[in-house]
């Protein structure tokens, strides 16, 4: 990823990855078809020039030549060569279109890769939106940037690439074709032995004799190079003023047009409780004015557009219908040049003209081309930046936490814990001088709301920035933290919901249903393959007490040595809840658990025996633990271990 972070490391990214042989064979059988299209469009250009001939002297052929037969050659060869010329253009759009979708295919998965190889990346990337010095920390609409900018990124590069290469080999093919039919022009004749007598009086006869000034039998060759010397970068630095304002605005307009559809996601992920209230009309306000702002750039873009347009069509029409024909004009009136090769000489120009201008035809593209690199780029160097978490949260608070492993010991040790809120003079809402979980172990966490419970488990889990002190596992140990609000992805068969985070190929159909049918979810099972329930996604199917009864599931089939629980049941009932812990002590006895509960009352199994062994009380920002169970009973399970 860090070779994305620049404009040319992202550009060249492609080709030199893992895949280089791939990118580089496609590459070079791109720049081969461009190679012979070059060639090809002189004899296009040539065969235009016989066809016009041909009908130029239709009524004055050799009594020998048939006329209509000779129209009718040139038209078929001048057909033929068009048809082949279109056949290899297909050809290279194909080729192109090829190496852009696995080139942006290897792009897509890099940043996939990149974002999701972290249960963390993810969250930091979306979790700060403050703008401090005017400019964002994080970027906005990520899957823009990842949807729209990687489709345009190596789009672009490879049409500007190939448009680059058109144009070097068209204007040595070309080039040496005007070379080939020049002739001379009687003024620049008179210039050049004029031109030669001055230096003559100069530098004196010897040297003047070995420099000629006159162009001679090139002189309908060097008008049409100085005319595209001249013509050709005015209209490029008038084209290059215009590509700057595009750029410009293409950028603001992905900006705003990645905050209405943030917006618009943000929106569709709470319109329940939109509804429930009626905050309609606020949201329609909101997105209104973000939409409005987008309108406003897309506007400009429009007017600038039209005149590109303008400039474009007027540009095209001088180069291939006027400009084009100047440069042989005067050797054709001065009777040195015939009809056939002035035509020829006015295509080839225009050829010419157009080859050498291909900067200003993919202006818009180059503009595109540098608002998706910034976009990318912008969005690589955030990785970067979150991938080193504690540095990343350290600009905005105090964030210093040591997270180790130990090869024996208790499953969790919570040592000196000290969270904080953001900012660097924050005080520590909640300390945890010492807390130790060893295999089945049972603690729940006890206070009021707000005291810092669920951050708690959040640090555990590492997905809380703030603070100081230690976290310490045991080597090999495996973690499952289990929300009040289930994670359900849509797009996902009932089976894959079950066993995620793992994959369905993972688990048996059989452990599965078995898991199913101990969490009460037994009348689903004969659905494991199904994505939609009686056209509902799962999400929208399940009530809120399935859905922990189905993360109950995933936990049988995880088999986690820690578990965590942030008011994991508080969409069941009472003897729901019972039921949710009597399972896990059933089946996974071995396990630690550390839970925030819902409700005040810690549960009991059928018998009345309490399932938390003991509870972390937090009382005016200090936790405590206090035993639930007998202390003695602690001590020799501990022992035991």
């Amino acid at each position: 990823m860090q070779r994305l972070t620049g404009f040319w490391g992202l550009l060249s990214a492609y080709w030199v990855s893992e895949r280089w042989r791939e990118a580089w064979l496609l590459t070079v059988i791109v720049f081969a078809i461009t190679t012979l299209l070059s060639k090809a469009s002189v004899w296009v250009a040539v065969a235009s020039a016989d066809f016009l001939a041909s009908l130029a002297n239709f009524h004055n052929a050799a009594p020998e030549v048939d006329p209509a037969r000779v129209i009718l050659l040139a038209a078929g060869a001048y057909l033929g060569l068009f048809l082949a010329r279109a056949a290899g253009i297909a050809l290279r759009h194909f080729v192109s279109t090829t190496l852009h979708r696995r080139a942006r295919g290897w792009l897509v998965g890099q940043f996939n890769d990149a974002i999701l190889a972290d249960g963390r990346i993810a969250l930091d990337l979306t979790s700060d939106r403050s703008a401090p010095h005017g400019t964002p920390r994080m970027p906005d609409a990520i899957d823009q940037r990842v949807d729209e900018c990687s489709g345009g990124l190596y789009g672009g590069i490879i049409g500007l690439a190939m448009g680059l290469w058109g144009a070097v080999t068209s204007i040595y093919f070309v080039s040496a074709a005007l070379l080939e039919r020049s002739q001379p022009v009687p003024f620049l004749d008179l210039w050049g032995a004029g031109a030669n007598q001055t230096l003559e009086a100069w530098v004196g006869p010897g040297l003047a004799g070995r420099i000629d000034l006159a162009p001679g039998e090139y002189g309908s060759a060097v008008l049409a190079l100085l005319l595209v010397a001249i013509y050709v970068p005015c209209i490029t630095y008038v084209a290059w003023k215009l590509g700057r304002v595009l750029g410009r605005l293409s950028v603001q307009r992905q900006r705003r047009d990645g905050a209405w559809r943030g917006e618009w996601g943000t929106m569709l992920g709470r319109v329940g409780r939109m509804a429930a209230a009626r905050g309609e009309r606020a949201q329609s306000r909101i997105n209104g004015q973000l939409y409005a702002q987008l309108d406003q750039t897309w506007g400009k873009q429009n007017w600038l557009g039209a005149f590109v347009m303008m400039f474009t069509s007027v540009y095209n029409f001088l180069s291939s219908r006027l400009l084009a024909y100047l440069p042989a004009l005067p050797s054709y009136m001065a009777g040195n040049l015939n009809f056939r090769d002035f035509a020829a000489s006015g295509e080839l120009t225009a050829e010419l003209i157009g080859d050498v201008s291909w900067f200003i035809n993919v202006m818009p593209a180059i503009a595109t081309l540098k608002a998706n690199a910034g976009r990318l780029t912008e969005l690589a160097e955030a990785v970067e930046r979150v991938r080193r978490r504690q540095d990343f949260y350290a600009e905005t608070g105090i964030s210093d936490f040591e997270r180790t492993q130990r090869p024996a010991g208790p499953l969790l040790a919570l040592e000196g814990l000290r969270l904080h809120h953001r900012g660097h003079d924050t005080p520590a809402f909640l300390s945890v001088p010492q807390l130790r979980l060893y295999l089945g172990d049972w603690i729940c966490l006890r206070g009021q709301n707000g005291c810092g419970k669920s951050s708690l488990l959040k640090t555990v889990a590492g997905i809380w920035p703030y603070g100081s002190g230690r976290v310490a596992m045991r080597e090999g140990a495996r973690m499952f933290f289990a929300g009040q609000d289930p994670d359900i992805p849509d797009r996902m068969s009932l089976k894959a919901l079950v066993t995620y985070p793992d994959h369905p190929e993972q688990h048996s159909d059989i452990a599965v249903a078995a898991a199913m049918a101990r969490v009460d979810l037994g009348e689903f099972i004969n659905c494991l393959d199904q994505v939609l329930y009686q056209g509902r996604n799962w999400r929208n199917t399940l009530s809120g007490g399935q859905k922990q009864r189905l993360v109950l599931a995933r936990i049988l089939l995880a088999k986690p040595d820690i578990l965590l629980l942030d008011e994991a049941t508080a969409a069941l009932d009472i003897e729901g809840v019972m039921r949710f812990h009597l399972v896990l002590r059933e089946d996974l006895p071995q396990t630690a658990v550390l839970a925030v509960l819902h409700g005040e009352a810690a549960p009991s199994d059928p018998d009345g025996q309490p399932f938390y062994t003991a509870a972390l009380d937090i009382r005016d920002g200090l936790g405590q633990l206090s035993p639930i169970l007998r202390p003695e009973f602690l001590a020799a399970r501990h022992a035991a271990e």
